[in-house]
């Protein structure tokens, strides 16, 4: 994702309101997202769907990563050749 530019990246939510559209259309063209303030503050992101469908991703192959990580050191593992013979097992063919 690409960092947000400040002038055009945070809006009041008012104006996000009236201007919806525009907004829509401005992150599927730049790819970044749209922060919404409400009273100043931070409140919600507004993401292209295509963007945050990649983000989705990413977090979820980042967590497979760790819990891969997690078997390793508690030694949840098998050889290449332990998995080649399931596998070949499974398929109904000899290695």
């Amino acid at each position: 994702m690409i960092a947000l530019n400040y002038a055009e990246d945070i809006v009041p939510l008012s104006s996000f309101r009236a201007d919806v559209t525009r907004l829509m259309a401005q992150t599927k063209r730049t790819h970044r997202p749209i922060v919404v303030t409400q009273n100043g503050r931070a409140a919600n992101v507004f993401l292209d769907i295509g963007d945050y469908q990649k983000l989705v991703d990413r977090l979820d192959l980042m967590m497979d990563i760790c819990e891969g990580e997690r078997d390793i050191v508690a030694g949840r593992v098998h050889s290449t050749d332990e998995v080649r013979s399931a596998i070949a097992a499974d398929l109904g063919v000899s290695v």
